[in-house]
């Protein structure tokens, strides 16, 4: 690979030459250090590498080889913004050290090792063109912070204020390893990263099934290690579920990370549209690829219906089978009332108390390893690996809900109006959009429907058959979606629907998040232990 054909077609044209960068990603143990290890020592690619790693420590390579190459340990520093907007937390580690090389001009292309607790979607946004004006604001917004060290929120601001690493890099390919021994057991786990990783601080509250398919759903390639160690049969089942959950990437089977590096370096694979829109359960729901498939044994449908589902009987059907994850809301000023009339008034507080316990009777107090078993156990459910997509509830006819399910964990959150709340004047201008957004259309009650994919074994096996039956059986019936249309067209509507549907769920907010663009999402929630 010579060094001359790292120049990017649309640099040469604008006159620049942007850094290239391969982000790997993987948990502990997928075998990252050992590829890192393969490219410095490489003398294939003729390449002077940078490489960004959380611990030098772990490269075993001789000191000598490591002075042809750069190799820096980043400690992870995060700069959060005072708006306390998760997507707008900066990396402000990479930013400085990838803005150095680039300044430098001593390596020709930088491979950053990402911890194996990150979004790789996160860090990609880093590098993207698409967040430039983001990142400018965040840079003006950083030099008046008055938290922190102000002299590096300085130099960050500076970096920021130039268009992000976006003007100076580019990111070339996103790379995900999967640790072949742990790959299924990972999606039939209950654990959190804080159960796992001693590095992470008590109040992250994601989990390993959740973040090992953000990983693989955000890859360009994705490398399956470690296929020494399993059956030919497990590698081809891995192989199946990737190809589900990211259709669009490369796969590639290793043993000890070994494989020719030019499937990761220079590829020109990466472009955060294609990324942030390749995932099976998207190209599903939009028809690009045919869900009513089954390779490996894998298999995927859409599930659809133009009825809303009964918040009681959804709610009883996964409270047992999953870990139930919502976004709890609170009214700003509403603990120092809390604080003031528990004060005044221990009694009330005792009453809340026993009220809770009440409560736990009829939902027991979350036990995370006890809902595992008895999804594995259910017919139904237990060969579920992954589920998304919105739906439509009987009491939050305005809204739609997300749905995201990998393994035990299920996600529900409140996203955003239907098509057929908002003005048709508000809507996208793009006449495309526009045209897609009219195909959403069915009838009085617009673009209200249930839209989920399903990916999981056995699916062919009368697995699909199970799983409609089941949420066939939360749709409202014919009587009660007359009562429901009746509300709809009374002058209470919340208030009638209230006194027909019980709901539990958490409430969802219309939320207004002006200035972002947030159009291939990622909402971070915590969890709702109450569940």
């Amino acid at each position: 690979m010579a060094p001359a054909l790292l120049i990017d077609e649309q640099d040469k044209i604008e006159g620049r030459a942007r850094l290239p960068v391969t982000l790997l990603s993987g948990f502990l143990g997928s075998g990252k250090t050992t590829l890192l290890e393969s490219i410095l020592t490489s003398p294939d690619h003729g390449l002077r590498i940078g490489v960004i790693v959380n611990d030098v420590g772990a490269l075993n390579i001789d000191a000598a080889l490591l002075t042809s190459h750069d190799v820096t340990r980043k400690e992870e520093q995060v700069v959060a913004m005072q708006n306390g907007c998760i997507c707008c937390t900066l990396r402000g580690d990479l930013l400085e050290e990838v803005a150095r090389l680039a300044e430098e001009k001593q390596v020709e292309y930088l491979v950053i090792e990402s911890s194996g607790v990150s979004e790789p979607m996160q860090v990609a946004e880093t590098f993207s063109e698409e967040f430039a004006d983001m990142h400018i604001a965040a840079g003006y917004d950083l030099e008046t912070e008055e938290q922190g060290d102000r002299e590096a929120n300085k130099k960050l601001a500076q970096i920021l204020k130039a268009g992000g690493l976006s003007k100076v890099a580019r990111l070339d390919t996103c790379v995900t390893l999967v640790d072949a021994v742990n790959f299924m057991q990972d999606f039939a786990t209950a654990d959190f990263l804080v159960d796992r990783q001693t590095d992470v601080p008590q109040e992250d509250d994601r989990n390993i099934s959740d973040l090992q398919v953000d990983q693989v759903e955000f890859a360009d390639v994705v490398i399956i290690n470690k296929c020494d160690l399993v059956s030919k049969e497990e590698v081809n089942r891995i192989k199946g579920v990737v190809k589900k959950l990211n259709p669009s990437a490369k796969v590639v089977s290793t043993i000890k990370s070994r494989l020719n590096l030019t499937e990761i370096l220079d590829t020109r694979l990466f472009s955060y549209e294609k990324a942030a829109l390749s995932a099976g359960w998207l190209k599903s729901l939009n028809e690009e690829i045919s869900p009513e498939t089954e390779e490996y044994g894998i298999g995927t449908f859409v599930y659809r219906a133009r009825r809303p589902f009964h918040p009681e009987r959804l709610w009883n059907m996964i409270k047992s089978v999953f870990v139930v994850i919502q976004t709890e809301y609170q009214i700003e000023g509403e603990d120092m009332d809390v604080d003031e009339d528990e004060g005044d008034d221990a009694d009330d507080g005792d009453n809340d108390s026993d009220e809770d316990i009440d409560m736990g009777d009829e939902q027991p107090q979350l036990d995370p390893k006890a809902r595992l078993a008895s999804k594995i156990a259910d017919e139904t459910f237990g060969p579920l690996l992954r589920s998304k997509g919105f739906l439509w509830l009987a009491t939050r006819p305005k809204m739609y809900g997300e749905w995201s399910q990998a393994g035990v964990m299920l996600t529900i959150s409140g996203q955003d109006l239907w098509r057929c709340e908002v003005p048709e004047n508000e809507w996208p201008t793009d006449p495309e959009t526009r045209k897609a957004i009219a195909r959403d259309f069915d009838g009085k009650w617009g673009d209200r429907r249930q839209e989920l994919v399903f990916i999981g074994q056995q699916m062919r096996n009368g697995g699909e058959g199970r799983l409609r039956k089941a949420f066939d059986a939360c749709l409202l019936d014919d009587e009660e979606f007359h009562d429901w249309e009746a509300a709809m067209e009374s002058d209470n509507v919340q208030e009638k629907l209230n006194e027909l549907f019980e709901d539990g769920f958490e409430d969802w907010l219309e939320t207004s998040h002006e200035g972002h663009d947030h159009t291939y999402g990622h909402v971070h929630s915590h969890v709702d232990h109450k569940h």
